[in-house]
């Protein structure tokens, strides 16, 4: 005699795929999303490095971008690499980073404290590939229209004049974003 599932065993077992399947897919996307967060994080990096070794080839001092070629052609002849100038996340986006225009030409020595100092970070649409700033050795403070871009998981990466990189929430961010000399700590 064949013996058969029934009706109530099928849609326990569906049941409890679809619980499974529920617990799981969310774990998947945010795992695909750090994934995209690393990626760009990694983009930066490399970007963040070629500004070092541009700076080297020219006096110490940061691409100007403003003479001729934007920042992101300067900084190909050390990447050779156009693909790392989008980030993951917005591939709509021809360059997807922001480059501090207060670094613009000036040198590592005009930075005291060059591993706090925000060289480079997420942009949010085009026209944000340079901040315009008030001062020239401080980081940039934004229009309300232009903060960084809060793109992966509820933060952006950042990277520093030092040429390293990290990710962080605005909160966490802020001092770096909004520091001044008179509120150093």
């Amino acid at each position: 005699m064949r013996h058969g599932f029934t009706l109530i065993e099928l849609l326990v077992v569906i049941a409890i795929i679809s619980i499974l399947a529920s617990i799981l897919f969310p774990a998947f996307a945010r795992a695909r999303e750090k994934a995209r967060q690393t990626a760009c994080l990694s983009n930066e990096s490399q970007i963040g490095k070629a500004f070092i070794m541009y700076s080297q080839d020219y006096d110490e001092s940061f691409p100007s971008g403003y003479a001729g070629a934007p920042w992101w052609d300067l900084a190909y002849a050390y990447t050779h690499n156009r693909q790392i100038y989008q980030c993951p996340d917005r591939k709509d986006l021809a360059v997807g980073y922001g480059y501090n225009a207060s670094a613009a030409g000036l040198s590592h020595g005009a930075f005291w404290d060059a591993s706090s100092k925000i060289l480079l970070v997420d942009a949010n649409n085009i026209t944000d590939n340079v901040w315009w700033v008030n001062e020239p050795t401080v980081n940039p403070v934004l229009a309300g229209d232009n903060p960084p871009t809060a793109r992966h998981n509820d933060g952006a990466n950042y990277t520093f004049v030092d040429g390293h990189a990290k990710w962080g929430r605005p909160e966490q961010m802020a001092k770096a974003l909004y520091w001044r000399p008179e509120t150093q700590e």
